[in-house]
């Protein structure tokens, strides 16, 4: 959604002026089109970037989880939780360069990091593919998890210099869905590939992860020409429109956006981060949401040959395929549905629910459609509730209901769904004390642009809840 415009206009010289209101009207439909051309450049490459980023990885995810039933174990020597420790030590690195990236990303320029460290992480998930050992195997994880860490947090602050806030959830939908996509690609590509098991001499986990590496070196090249920095200098739109792209910065985030303090990063703004409660419980969160996402990524596979070990392979891959289709449905139209009621944590805690309901009927299902069901069920609320986590929960010797990954990722939804219900208590509870001007203290002796650069401690700012 927009936000309403002031009877204002943008003048050639780049200042605002008065108008009347069919100017003012006249301005609303020209942000619409140029955020419907924003939308068309930016969305797709975008989506197709996290989509392979997540199939790439997946000798890090799903595809590990595929190319496991190929055989991936078997050829490298794989031994006791070798195969969890390979999927596991790509978070090492993807962790570790996640913050720095965020930070110095404007002075990397965003497209050229963008599209570079994608050209980056297709070769290495290529070249995995030839990997002989566990040693290589354990180097090429820690190499795409360097490549890969920065690409999610950076499209988050990417997509933060085109939207408002009121726009943005439908926007990561896209990309987030390019994750769900991905596991039903990655199924079907899994499926397909089977029946190219020794080919040239080679088994089909290695095609798999071959085949799957190239597309992104492609779309590393390709957003090199397509992305723009930001804005300003976004080639597709015609001059107005960037001014009125930059004028609804503005206007969202108030004069701060515009003043000159507020266009440099300072050293008390990186350390003023860690030092937010609300920062660690939004990390808390994510932390218990994605433990199920990472888990569900990698082991559905496993999980559903549990349910009849006779079904063969390519019809393991097959039966992946409806379930990760069924949760990008569920998340493109949660977003929807959340920007346009600009809610956001009710959704969060339903997602725990469902997926909370999936767990339990993967564990005490006595029928194998019961507990299929159960794979649609964890499905509807492993994208809603989506992030970072280490995964260890689905040891082979658990076959066929994995009771300990099962229970304690229900515990760390409870948990999740817990502090997203805190969160939103807690928001609502400022933006109250806010209306009723009991903040109002921490405006006194300030000026007014001392005031705009409080950000979100500014007594005129509102939560999203």
């Amino acid at each position: 959604m927009l936000f309403k415009r002031s009877h204002t206009d943008v003048s050639s010289d780049n200042k605002v002026v008065e108008s009347d209101d069919g100017s003012a009207k006249g301005d609303v439909v020209a942000e619409r089109t140029a955020l419907r051309k924003v939308d068309w450049h930016i969305l797709p490459l975008i989506f197709l970037l996290y989509m392979f980023s997540f199939l790439d990885r997946s000798v890090g995810r799903s595809n590990i989880g595929n190319g496991r039933l190929y055989g991936l174990e078997e050829d490298l020597g794989l031994r006791g939780d070798q195969f969890q420790t390979a999927t596991s030590v790509f978070f090492v690195t993807y962790v570790a360069c996640e913050v720095p990236s965020t930070i110095f990303l404007k002075k990397l320029q965003p497209t050229r990091f963008i599209s570079g460290i994608g050209t980056l992480w297709g070769i290495i998930a290529t070249l995995t593919g030839l990997t002989q050992n566990y040693g290589g195997l354990i180097a090429c994880r820690l190499l795409l998890g360097l490549a890969e860490g920065p690409l999610f947090p950076c499209l988050i602050v990417y997509l933060t210099m085109f939207y408002t806030k009121n726009e943005l959830a439908f926007r990561f939908s896209f990309f987030i869905a390019g994750a769900a996509i991905a596991g039903a690609v990655g199924g079907l590509l899994a499926y397909a590939v089977g029946y190219m098991d020794g080919l040239h001499g080679l088994r089909a986990w290695r095609w798999l992860l071959i085949i799957e590496g190239i597309p992104s070196v492609c779309l590393g090249i390709l957003g090199w020409f397509l992305l723009a920095n930001d804005p300003e200098s976004a080639w597709y739109l015609l001059p107005r429109e960037r001014q009125l792209l930059v004028l609804r910065s503005e206007r969202e985030q108030g004069r701060e956006a515009s003043t000159r303090s507020a266009k440099v990063l300072h050293r008390s703004d990186v350390l003023a981060a860690p030092k937010d409660w609300k920062i660690w419980l939004f990390c808390a969160m994510n932390f218990a949401g994605d433990i199920q996402l990472f888990s569900y990524a990698i082991f559905l596979p496993t999980i559903i040959q549990a349910l009849n070990p006779e079904w063969s392979t390519l019809y393991v891959q097959a039966l992946t395929v409806p379930c990760f289709a069924w949760s990008a449905i569920i998340f493109f139209f949660v977003a929807y549905i959340s920007d346009a009621i600009q809610h956001r944590a009710g959704f969060g805690i339903l997602g725990c629910l469902a997926s909370i309901v999936g767990h339990v009927m993967l564990m005490a299902g006595q029928s194998v459609a019961v507990r299929f069901a159960g794979c649609f069920f964890v499905a509807t609320g492993i994208f809603v509730v989506a992030g970072t986590a280490l995964v260890w929960l689905y040891p082979t010797n658990d076959k066929p209901r994995f009771l300990m990954g099962h229970a304690v990722t229900i515990a760390l939804l409870g948990l999740s769904a817990a502090i997203s219900g805190l969160l939103w208590w807690t928001m609502l509870r400022i933006n109250g004390r806010r209306e009723e001007g009991k903040e109002d203290w921490k405006m006194v002796g300030l000026t007014e642009e001392e005031v705009d650069e409080l950000g979100d401690e500014s007594p005129r700012f509102r939560f999203g809840t």
